[in-house]
């Protein structure tokens, strides 16, 4: 048998030439459309990557901002607490005042010195305006007398 190859052979090699062939395209055909979903895979990964980094630096904000408002809910609250204390203390004294104020029998009560000075201010107020008045008024009648003397020299 050795060098001389028969037909049958030959033959036989053709045939397994054209599996082979065959296996061959349905591998690279495979091979193709691995290669089409690797590429679509790629696409779906990169979105997905640059949605997550996205989200990842929205999320590094909202805790920098969560992490701000929660300093100033703090501090508010801090203040909160120093203004109620500030409070009881103006109602104690004013308490004091009060019942201090009613203690003292004929004295003048503190309010109604308040609202009397109150009342001397708005008198002075007004005294000054009715003074600027007469004066406004004391110009126009010099104005007048003035434009009356001037017509009247005119006419003679």
């Amino acid at each position: 048998m050795g060098d001389v190859l028969h037909y049958i052979d030959f033959h036989q090699l053709q045939i397994e030439n054209k599996q082979y062939v065959l296996k061959i395209e349905e591998r690279n055909e495979e091979l193709l459309r691995l290669k089409l979903t690797t590429g679509s895979t790629v696409q779906a990964l990169n979105t997905l990557k640059n949605s997550l980094n996205k989200l990842m630096s929205e999320s590094d904000w909202l805790a920098k901002e969560i992490k701000v408002r929660s300093e100033q809910l703090e501090k508010l609250n801090s203040d909160s607490s120093v203004v109620h204390k500030e409070l009881n203390k103006e109602r104690a004294t004013k308490k004091k005042l009060n019942s201090a104020s009613n203690d003292s029998g004929g004295m003048p009560q503190i309010l109604d010195y308040i609202k009397q000075k109150a009342e001397f201010y708005e008198m002075e107020q007004d005294l000054k305006n009715w003074e600027r008045k007469v004066e406004l008024a004391d110009l126009g009648l010099k104005r007048a007398k003035g434009a009356s003397r001037a017509m009247s020299r005119k006419l003679k």
